[in-house]
This record gives structure tokens, sequence and C-alpha cells, in this order.
């Protein structure tokens, strides 16, 4: 009994988490042009390149090769989980488009969807899942080394889709919104991830 409690509190985590994510994307970032990198901003930009597609669908198809070498190398519960994630993003990546999206600003919508993109993404990360794509390369890469904060090296492949979306939309001021945006990720990951939980020493 405990033990199917735990697997549906596991499973709300990673839905709670995809929603955050996807509230914060749909309602902040891409209405302004931003994106919190990873694979899901890539999937904007060639949105954006091609004049066709959706942001959900072009997110799963890029998806499926990482998703499937990710769960051979970290194991069945990354797996399953990533699985759950990675659909239930491309859903709801969907779905939230229909929501009434309000007027903010750039600054705003990067200072508050970089807040919720990261919190949702640091719920799935501290569930042992992730949404598929470079979140999936994030963690193999945090296998190697493991004292680097996952969020600074989910910071590094963000900051590649930042220079790309500046390229794309022509606009270096929606690039340096974006850079905003992925920075306030990466430090949201952390915290949710580790919890405030760590410190420096020096010696």
């Amino acid at each position: 009994m405990n033990k199917r409690i735990d697997t549906a509190m596991w499973f709300a985590k990673i839905i709670f988490g995809c929603a955050m994510f996807a509230l914060g994307f749909d309602l902040f970032l891409e209405p302004n042009g931003l994106n919190a990198g990873g694979v899901s901003g890539l999937a904007m930009v060639l949105v954006h390149l091609l004049g066709f597609g959706s942001i959900g669908a072009v997110t799963a198809l890029m998806n499926m090769p990482l998703f499937i070498f990710g769960g051979m190398k970290i194991g069945k519960k990354f797996f399953v989980g990533s699985l759950v994630g990675m659909i239930t993003s491309s859903v709801l990546l969907e779905l939230f488009t229909y929501l009434p999206i309000p007027e903010t600003e750039p600054l705003i919508g990067a200072l508050y969807g970089g807040v919720l993109v990261g919190f949702g993404l640091g719920v799935i990360f501290a569930a042992g899942a992730s949404t598929g794509g470079s979140d999936i390369i994030v963690r193999l890469l945090k296998l190697r080394w493991r004292n680097v904060p996952i969020g600074q090296i989910s910071l590094c492949f963000d900051a590649i889709v930042v220079i790309l979306t500046g390229i794309v939309f022509k606009d270096v001021t929606k690039s340096l919104y974006t850079c905003i945006t992925v920075f306030l990720c990466s430090q949201v990951i952390d915290a949710v991830v580790y919890r405030f939980d760590y410190s420096k020493v020096a010696l």
C-alpha cells in the first residue's frame, strides 16, 4: 500500500512539474518570443523558421532519440519518469496555448517565465526524471561531473539556444531577455533540487 502511495506521489510530482513548466513557457515566454533553452526553446526556433507546425509536436519528435538513449544509460525508473514527463509536457504545451495570455512586458515575461519553468524543471529533476531532450543530456553529464550543480550544466546548453534565438528572431533585445530567463531558470532549478542545502568551504 505504501509503495503504491509513493508511486502515485512520484507521478504527481512529475505531472505538477510539467504543468509549471508548460505554464511558464506558454503564458510568459512564447508570447514574448523568449524561451528557456533546451529542446522546447529549440522547437520554438524551428517552428518560426519553418513557418508551420507546433512547439509541442516538434518537441516530441526531437525528444524520441535522446529519450531512448537516456533510458538505456540511466535506468528503468528514469526511463519511465522521463516518458511521463515528455508526454505530459508536450500535451500541456499544446493545451495551455488555449489559456488567455496575459499582456506583459518582455522583462516581466522573462522573470516570471524563468521562475516558473525553473521551478517546474527542478521538481521534475528532484523526482529523478526529465522532460526529455537536453534534460537527458544534462542528467548524463551530471553522472560524469557529480560536483557540478545540475542547473549550471543546464545553463551551458541553454546558452546555445539563446544565441540561436537572437539570430533567428533578429532581435538582440530578445536574446538579452532570454539570457535573464535562462539564468533565473538555472538558479531556481538548483534551489529546488538541492533545497538550499549546500555550502562553500574556503581552505
